[in-house]
């Protein structure tokens, strides 16, 4: 599912990113064309007009400034003295160039009624430029008209090749087509890694969603089948003392999948954003001293050794929901006793670091190893796989995370100077008002 969405996040991003370069570098290019040909024809009329002022003012036109204009190869000129062609274009006739000539001097005359042959003399230039395709496919700047020479005239046919701005413009065209396939073949690339990064928290949301569901499923799998076979059972018995058993057995398994329900419920809210908190001014004291009086009785049945530890001065409040946290410390407090062996210790503390209250609770009891430590706090986790306490879950100790989370606090666990586990709470005291 998620290489199928990466593939079309992928093409996605970079047809839209891809399609937005291409416009930019199609307008880019359209504006270098035109400079290109803006260029061109400048240089053009400039050229055109130094040659119709050597027309006008020189009383002879010598080969060798014909020559001169000529040499490049850019530039062809046509000239007749009233309507005979000068010597130096009857010597460097051909056949192309003669037909370049004609086809040039009809289009000037069919289309815009320049003909210089039977011009008018008049007293200034008379001329027309246009663009020009001959027969070959070959495109020119053209530039037909006569100059009154002392009541003569001479007919001109001027060529100015486009090869060259053409030539420019393909190269110009090539070069932005090479760079847009560079430029998405990179978008592509770059895509590619930016949408698998932006996936990889949405596939461990999905799949944590996943193991989440299935870890559930597999916890209500179980009270859900007793209570079934208590019922198969009170229907095939008809004795007060079986019945009071089966329902006893009912009773104790919905209570474990209402506990299950609530801590999903729970955990639901926190991953919306909707964790309900009430918000008091607590003493931390108080807090601790309240676990420890609730599982004093249970510790000593266990044969369990438990201490609290206070500092002697008197530490600020913190601001939190009084029963959520009296939660987080019953999930700790509870582990802690579940993993110590009777004849063991478990400690609470209380001090403070700066700005910060820390609530520790040690235990003597096996310890969790250090490749473990950051998995407990994973949905449905178990440090110890053959704990077969029906009571838990494997969801307190992310619930109590949530909950921390939720007060801006913290939850962390280190080896005890014991040699067993200990976890530290952090809750961010209340500033005293200067």
């Amino acid at each position: 599912m998620f290489h199928k969405l990466h593939l079309q996040l992928t093409v996605f991003c970079t047809m839209v990113t891809g399609g937005i370069f291409i416009l930019l570098a199609l307008v880019c290019l359209f504006f270098a064309q035109d400079s290109i040909k803006g260029n061109d024809d400048f240089a053009f009329l400039r050229q055109l007009s130094g040659i119709l002022i050597q027309l006008q003012e020189q009383d002879a036109i010598s080969h060798q400034w014909l020559n001169q204009m000529q040499e490049k190869g850019q530039m062809r000129l046509f000239l007749y003295d009233d309507n005979t062609p000068l010597y130096y274009q009857d010597y460097h006739s051909s056949k192309i160039s003669d037909a370049l000539r004609e086809e040039v001097i009809r289009e000037a005359r069919e289309s815009y009624q320049m003909d210089i042959f039977h011009a008018n003399v008049q007293q200034v230039i008379a001329h027309v430029e246009f663009d020009f395709t001959s027969d070959a496919g070959e495109d020119y700047a053209a530039s037909v008209g006569v100059v009154p020479r002392e009541g003569k005239h001479m007919g001109f046919v001027i060529l100015y090749s486009l090869e060259k701005r053409h030539k420019e413009m393909s190269r110009l065209r090539l070069m932005v087509f090479l760079a847009g396939m560079m430029a998405i073949a990179l978008l592509f690339i770059f895509s590619w890694f930016f949408t698998k990064r932006m996936l990889v928290p949405l596939e461990h949301s999905r799949n944590r969603q996943m193991q989440f569901i299935a870890s559930a499923s597999h916890e209500l799998r179980a009270p859900l089948s007793v209570v079934r076979a208590g019922l198969e059972s009170l229907k095939k018995t008809d004795s007060p003392e079986e019945q009071a058993h089966f329902i006893a057995y009912m009773e104790e398994e919905s209570g474990r999948m209402q506990n299950l329900v609530s801590d999903m419920l729970l955990l639901a809210n926190a991953d919306s954003g909707h964790l309900p908190l009430r918000m008091e001014d607590c003493q931390p004291e108080e807090l601790l001293l309240n676990i420890y009086e609730k599982y004093e009785v249970i510790a000593r049945k266990k044969g369990i050794a438990l201490a609290i530890s206070l500092p002697e001065e008197i530490l600020p409040d913190c601001r939190c929901d009084r029963e959520k946290i009296l939660q987080v410390f019953s999930v700790l407090l509870d582990n802690a006793l579940s993993y110590t062996p009777s004849g063991g210790k478990v400690r609470l503390s209380l001090w403070a670091d700066k700005k910060v209250l820390c609530f520790s609770f040690s235990d003597t009891g096996c310890g969790i190893p250090e490749k473990e430590r950051e998995r407990i706090f994973h949905r449905f986790y178990r440090s110890d796989d053959a704990h077969a306490d029906k009571a838990h879950f494997g969801l307190g100790l992310c619930i109590a995370k949530e909950i921390l989370e939720g007060h801006q606090g913290n939850i962390h666990v280190e080896d005890s100077e014991s040699g067993g586990s200990c976890f530290v709470v952090e809750l961010q005291a209340k500033k005293n008002p200067q």
